[in-house]
């Protein structure tokens, strides 16, 4: 389900629990309050800036990559725009790719791909072929 379909409350839920493991694997300690807070910043982000065609698996793999990596090891909102564009950017590289093809960092989405092969196909046969 696209960021923009999930009900705000569900992705404020979503972002402390992707919060709080990105401290714990960055092997980094905040407050309760501090993740709280953090997510709920974040939330907002992803709802006003990548809410069109990302999922949330797609932002945790972001995360799960920026973290694996890269050398930004601070979490701040510059370094979680640097890792989802960064991912970002893989997921529309792949998208006409055959999907023996594809890079391996998107097997998470391999159902999601078939939809959007499946959607295509029913474009256009539903448009003449166009």
């Amino acid at each position: 389900m696209e960021i923009k379909n999930i009900d705000i409350k569900t992705l404020r839920e979503n972002c402390v629990d992707l919060v709080a493991r990105t401290y714990l694997e960055l092997d980094q300690q905040r407050k309760k309050d501090d993740i709280v807070s953090f997510a709920l910043i974040l939330a907002d982000d992803l709802k006003l800036d990548f809410g069109n065609g990302l999922t949330f698996d797609d932002i945790r793999q972001a995360f799960r990559q920026g973290i694996r990596n890269t050398d930004k090891f601070h979490l701040n909102v510059k370094t979680y725009y640097h890792w989802i564009k960064a991912h970002r950017q893989i997921i529309w590289d792949n998208e006409t790719v055959e999907p023996e093809r594809r890079d391996k960092r998107l097997n998470y989405r391999k159902e999601n791909f078939k939809i959007l092969t499946s959607n295509v196909h029913f474009k256009k046969i539903g448009n003449g072929g166009k």
